[in-house]
């Protein structure tokens, strides 16, 4: 099958955006019930998980569409919870919130890449 050899997609952005609305009440109700940063992040990754498996059983992603799409849900699911209970939670000093903020960023960016590649396409040799 030949595909859309041609024929570049347009991004469906509303879709993606429901994906990430699903993964922010997911995220923002583990995060409501535990308030454990580490259950918030694992909640946000196990949606990335079911995200690629959706985008690798299509077969119509490219690496950089597919990147691209696992970082903005990625960010639309885990936005909302970050910002509603753990900075606002006393139990961490800033130093702390920093070095959260940039291991999970890390994380995040490492599981992007990991998802991405596994949910791109097969080369198609013609």
């Amino acid at each position: 099958m030949m595909g859309n050899l041609f024929l570049r997609e347009k991004e469906n952005w509303f879709a993606w955006s429901i994906w990430g609305v699903v993964g922010a009440l997911a995220t923002f109700y583990v995060a409501m019930n535990t308030q454990a940063a580490h259950f918030i992040a694992a909640t946000a990754m196990g949606v990335l998980v079911l995200l690629t498996w959706w985008m690798q059983q299509s077969r119509r992603f490219d690496f950089g569409r597919a990147f691209k799409i696992c970082c903005y849900v990625l960010l639309f699911t885990v936005l909302p919870s970050f910002v509603l209970v753990v900075i606002p939670s006393d139990d961490l000093n800033r130093f702390d919130l920093i070095f959260q903020s940039i291991a999970f960023l890390t994380a995040s960016l490492l599981v992007c890449l990991v998802c991405s590649w596994i949910a791109r396409r097969p080369k198609q040799y013609y």
